[in-house]
């Protein structure tokens, strides 16, 4: 071996180790931004107190009043998100998971928007646990997908910029290897929900 094919080599192994730490730091950013703009909300949280009963699927909630938890208990709908159905398998049942690890049995902020219920008067709510905006960070794991319901828009933008990086990042449903198929909003149309 030639001093010349030597030199070609260290240079080689050098610039090989420098491309993995600059995407080792590129990454290591990208996760400190997504946590930090998971737990700094940018608006005052308006909310009340409830604690989380049972969770129903990747978008739906059962909740009491924290107050009051003799008050009948109430269907939540996370707003400005579509999880998919348990039928989408694996994600609604990941979706599921996801929000029952994050909340099941928890106190947590519901916050309300303009329209505070849904035609199946359910209450619309954004979730808010320990500063972290749920309804964001389901879809920033490729768990859920960004769906606005106007009027109610407060916190759209920061569920289309998660998407955008989920998508990005190919993170649960947006994996290339095992895509949702079908949109959840299609899914229930199909199904005559």
């Amino acid at each position: 071996m030639n001093s010349k094919t030597g030199k070609k080599d260290a240079i080689a192994k050098s610039s090989s180790r420098s491309l993995i730490l600059v995407v080792l730091l590129v990454a290591f950013l990208t996760i400190a931004n997504i946590a930090i703009s998971f737990t700094q909300p940018k608006e005052q949280i308006n909310g009340e107190l409830w604690i989380i009963n049972r969770v129903v699927s990747g978008q739906t909630v059962e909740a009491t009043v924290a107050s009051n938890p003799n008050m009948n208990v109430q269907r939540v709908r996370l707003l400005g998100i579509s999880a998919p159905l348990k039928e989408q398998s694996p994600w609604g049942d990941r979706a599921r998971q996801r929000l029952s690890d994050l909340v099941k049995e928890q106190k947590v902020i519901l916050e309300f928007d303009v329209k505070q219920k849904d035609n199946s008067d359910r209450l619309l709510a954004y979730i808010w646990k320990d500063n972290l905006l749920v309804n964001q960070y389901l879809v920033a794991e490729g768990l859920a997908i960004a769906d606005p319901y106007s009027p109610n828009a407060k916190y759209d933008a920061r569920i289309s910029r998660a998407q955008s990086k989920a998508r990005l990042q190919e993170l649960g449903i947006w994996d290339t290897q095992n895509p949702l198929r079908m949109s959840p909003r299609d899914f229930r149309r199909q199904l005559g929900n």
